[in-house]
C-alpha cells in the first residue's frame, strides 16, 4: 500500500501484512488495530494528537499501551535539537519494547527531516504535518481488511466514533505561522497560517461536551491570528465571544498567545464573563530590546510590560505564563541582566526557559557572536531560579482564596481556573467543576479542600 502527496511518495511500502490483519497459521485473520500515541512538544501538537486519537477510534482502532499496540504513532516536535533527539530515542525504545509494532512518525520533525527518521528501525512511514489530518483516512484500506462478524474486540462491530474519556479537550483551531522570528523553524514545518472554520470549531466543542469534557483549551501555532485567512475574515475575539455565548456546560482556556495579539477586548471578555478562565500565556522571549530586534519579535519590552500589566490590573488573580530564551547569539551580560531584572519585578507567575540552540535553516543559526553552551545553560539556570520564586509567590498568595476548579483523574487533584494544581483530601469524583479553598502550599505542593456539599456535583 502506497499513498502519495503532490511532492511524491512519503509512505514506505508496508513490508508486513496490513495493520489489523494479523495472519494465523490457518490463513484466517483476526486482531483489531490497536494503537498508541506518543506526543512531543507544544499544546498545538497535543491537540493534533487528540484529533488523531478520535480519528483512529472512528476507523475502528482501539487505544492501548505501547507494549500491546500494533500501530504506534509518534507525533514529533522540532523546536530544538534536544526535541529531535528525544523523538529518535523514543522510537528506538518503542522498537526494542515492541518489535512487532508498526511505527508511524509525524509532526514537525517528520516534516523537517523525514530522511533522518525513515531509516530508524521499525519506522514504516513518515507523515508530514500537511498530511496529518488525513492519516486515519489513509489507514482505511488497511482497516477494511479486518474480518466481519465475530472478530476480536471492535472489529466485529460497526465503525463509529467512541466517546473520549478526557476531562480536558485540547482543540486546535489554528495551525501554521506567517511570522518571521529568526530563531524559529516552525513556519517551515507547519506552513502558512490556517484557521479551522468558525462553525466547525463550535461543532467540535459541542461534540466534546457531549462526550463529558468540562474544559476546552483553544490551541494554535499562532492562535492570535485565528480567522485572518478565512473568508469572510474573523478574529480570535469573535470566536471567543461566540464560545462564551454557547449553551454548553464547560469552561474555556486560551493556550499560548503572542503579546501583540492579546487585545483589550479579549482581556475584558475574560474579566467580565467568566466562561474563559483567567490564564494567559504570553511569550516574551527576552527582556532586552536589542535581543528582541535580533529575534525578529515585533514589540519592545515596554510594549510587553503594558500588555501584561493590563492583564494583572483587570484580573489580579490571573495566571500569566511566559517563555524566555537564554544565550541568544549576541546576548551580552547586560542583556541577560535585563531579563533577570524585568522578570523579578513582573507579575509573571510561571516561566518556560530555553537555552538557545541553533536550528538549521533559521536566520539566527547564521548570526555571529554565538554564546558558549555553558554560559547559556548558566543563564538559563539563573532565569529558572527567579521563575521558581515567582511561582512560589503566586502559590502563597492563593492560600485562603476560593477558586473554581476541575477535578482530575480519580478526583484526588483539581486544576483551578488560574492554573494551580491542587491536591484534594478526601478525594471527590473526577471531571467535576467544584469550588476549592486553597489551604496551604509547601514547596511545589498545593493543598486544597472542597467548598460546599462535597459531593463533587458542582458545575
Amino acid at each position: 500500500m502506497h499513498w502519495r502527496t503532490t511532492n511524491g511518495p512519503w509512505w514506505r511500502r508496508w513490508s508486513r501484512p496490513p495493520l489489523g490483519s494479523s495472519a494465523r497459521a490457518d490463513g484466517s485473520r483476526s486482531r483489531a488495530m490497536k494503537y498508541a500515541l506518543v506526543t512531543f512538544g507544544c499544546r498545538a501538537n497535543q491537540a493534533d494528537s487528540a484529533g488523531l486519537d478520535g480519528d483512529l477510534r472512528a476507523v475502528g482502532g482501539r487505544p492501548t499501551t505501547l507494549q500491546d499496540a500494533n500501530l504506534v504513532v509518534v507525533n514529533t516536535c522540532s523546536v530544538t535539537s534536544a526535541a529531535d533527539q528525544s523523538a529518535r530515542q523514543a522510537i528506538r525504545r518503542i522498537r526494542r519494547g515492541n518489535p512487532e509494532a508498526r511505527i508511524v512518525v509525524t509532526g514537525c520533525y517528520a516534516t523537517r527531516a523525514a530522511d533522518e527518521l525513515s531509516g530508524l528501525p521499525g519506522v514504516e512511514a513518515v507523515v508530514p504535518n500537511g498530511r496529518k489530518e488525513q492519516l486515519a483516512a489513509d489507514l482505511r484500506p488497511l482497516i477494511a481488511s479486518l474480518p466481519d462478524g465475530k472478530g476480536d474486540g471492535p472489529c466485529g462491530t460497526a465503525l463509529e466514533v467512541q466517546p473520549s474519556s478526557r476531562t480536558v479537550q485540547l482543540l486546535g483551531v489554528q495551525t501554521g505561522c506567517d511570522d518571521t522570528c529568526t530563531y524559529c523553524i516552525i513556519p517551515r514545518t507547519r506552513g502558512h497560517g490556517r484557521s479551522r472554520p468558525f462553525d466547525n470549531v463550535l461543532a467540535r466543542v459541542r461534540s466534546a461536551v457531549a462526550d463529558g469534557v468540562k474544559e476546552v483549551v483553544l490551541t494554535g501555532v499562532h492562535l492570535g491570528s485565528y480567522g485572518r485567512d478565512l473568508a469572510p475574515g474573523t478574529s480570535l475575539l469573535s470566536l471567543a465571544q461566540a464560545l462564551d455565548a454557547l449553551a454548553v456546560d464547560c469552561r474555556f482556556r486560551l493556550s499560548s498567545l503572542e503579546p501583540m495579539d492579546c487585545e483589550p477586548g479579549l482581556v475584558d471578555l475574560v474579566a467580565r464573563r467568566g466562561r474563559f478562565v483567567p490564564h494567559f500565556h504570553l511569550p516574551l522571549q527576552h527582556a532586552s530590546d536589542a535581543c528582541l530586534r535580533a529575534m525578529g519579535r515585533p514589540y519592545t519590552r515596554d510594549d510587553y510590560r503594558r500588555v501584561v500589566d493590563s492583564v494583572r490590573d483587570a484580573l489580579p488573580d490571573a495566571a500569566i505564563g511566559t517563555d524566555l530564551i537564554a544565550g541568544f547569539p549576541g546576548e551580552t551580560a547586560a542583556d541577560h541582566a535585563a531579563s533577570l531584572d524585568y522578570l523579578a519585578g513582573s507579575p509573571i507567575t510561571s516561566v518556560h526557559v530555553f537555552p538557545y540552540a541553533d536550528r538549521p535553516g533559521t536566520l539566527a543559526s547564521r548570526l555571529p557572536q554565538k554564546i558558549d553552551v555553558a554560559v547559556a545553560r548558566r543563564r538559563a539556570r539563573e532565569l529558572r531560579e527567579v521563575a521558581e520564586q515567582l511561582q512560589q509567590r503566586f502559590r502563597q498568595r492563593a492560600v485562603g482564596t476560593v477558586r473554581p476548579a476541575l477535578t482530575l483523574g480519580g478526583g484526588g487533584a483539581a486544576l483551578t481556573d488560574n492554573y494551580l494544581k491542587v491536591e484534594l483530601a478526601p478525594a471527590v469524583p473526577g471531571n467535576c467543576l467544584v469550588d476549592v479553598r486553597i489551604a496551604s502550599t509547601t514547596g511545589k505542593r498545593t493543598i486544597g479542600e472542597l467548598v460546599g456539599s462535597g459531593d463533587g456535583s458542582a458545575g
